[in-house]
């Protein structure tokens, strides 16, 4: 008989999930250190409200260490919910979470808290302290000598792409909406948290500064690996972020789990597909590659040498923008600045895609 048991609810195994497009770091990706990132477990958590309200209902759901997962789903799903049962600032009425193998519902929750980084959607800075106390904030509460904060606030707003000596002695309200995020974000990793808590942290900002944002955030993530369970209402985010994606329905219960691409080709039900929308085949762009049997001989090409560039393993939806942007038919792709083949307009968008199971009703 397998002795194997069976998955639960939200499980999944503990291999990567599938890359997201777009070139990696020098080097290859970076992998999470021992010590710098825990899995979370969550293993039929439940929160009730007087009342009668179920919030959650019984939701298992396992991150794995070193990954991002983001939540999602409608306004009032629980999604929110969840993320603060996780660092306890709400109580699970039942249910456990596990750190690795440690339950922590049983554990202190202050001590709890200052294991994991937490960042909001309006940031939450103290207004009358500098950026570099603000930063400082929880190593201070952890006793940290006060040369090791200083040198660790310095590192933390460098990797966060702001200057110390320029940002550091200023206040909140000298800095834009997305330089307080970066700050915010900076914060929550100053005492090398194993886990990451985003509630809608770049909702607050324009759509410019977002994607900026966004874009430093995927960097910066390459770089410190950490455990991240991010909270949006937005699906391209969810999409452009997320290594999975788990979408809940009414009373927290898990709809889908699974990587962006799976999401967007194989909804798992019509509430999946209903969610994701009539227009996922162009969101399946973002998280779709330019490959190798994707690309014709260059030789086929006249004037090749000036046709706009596209990288290999760019994004599909990055490559169909050069091609529209440009009103080129053709893009030569590139690897590591040697070209490789060239990329039609017309097998872009004639990729073979699973259709939709149409309702036939009378």
């Amino acid at each position: 008989m397998d002795a194997t048991p069976a998955l639960r609810q939200g499980d999944l195994p503990d291999e990567p999930a599938a890359p997201r497009t777009g070139s990696p770091p020098a080097g290859g990706p970076a992998t999470a250190s021992t010590g710098s990132a825990a899995s979370i477990t969550l293993e039929q958590i439940r929160k009730d409200y007087a009342g009668g309200t179920v919030a959650v209902e019984d939701l298992s759901l396992h991150v794995p260490a070193g990954e991002l997962v983001v939540l999602i789903g409608p306004s009032g799903c629980g999604k929110s919910t969840v993320l603060r049962m996780i660092n306890r600032l709400v109580e699970p009425t039942s249910g456990r979470i596990l750190l690795d193998d440690e339950d922590v519902t049983t554990a202190d929750p202050v001590q709890l808290r200052r294991r994991m980084g937490y960042v909001i959607q309006n940031v939450g800075l103290f207004p009358h302290q500098t950026i570099a106390t603000n930063v400082g904030t929880v190593p201070r509460l952890l006793g940290w000598p006060t040369a090791r904060i200083r040198e660790r606030t310095e590192e933390l707003l460098e990797l966060v792409g702001l200057d110390p000596a320029r940002y550091g002695p200023r206040y909140p309200n000298e800095l834009s909406g997305g330089q307080r995020q970066r700050v915010g974000v900076a914060r929550a990793l100053a005492a090398d948290p194993v886990v990451l808590l985003m509630d809608e942290p770049f909702s607050a900002v324009d759509p410019i500064a977002r994607a900026r944002l966004q874009d430093e955030f995927l960097r910066l993530q390459a770089d410190v690996r950490k455990t991240i369970v991010l909270v949006t209402h937005d699906l391209d985010e969810a999409v452009r972020l997320g290594d999975r994606i788990a979408i809940l329905s009414q009373g927290g219960r898990l709809e889908q789990y699974a990587d962006p691409r799976t999401v967007l080709g194989e909804p798992s039900s019509p509430f999946v597909r209903e969610f994701v929308g009539g227009d996922r085949a162009i969101r399946r762009l973002v998280v779709t590659p330019v490959t190798r049997d994707l690309l014709a001989p260059l030789a086929t090409v006249e004037d090749a040498a000036g046709l706009p560039t596209i990288a290999l393993g760019a994004s599909l939806y990055d490559a169909l923008a050069v091609l529209l942007t440009t009103n080129a038919d053709v893009a030569r792709v590139t690897d590591g600045g040697r070209a490789v083949g060239a990329l039609s307009r017309h097998r872009l968008l004639s990729i073979d895609y699973p259709a939709d199971v149409v309702d036939q009703r009378e």
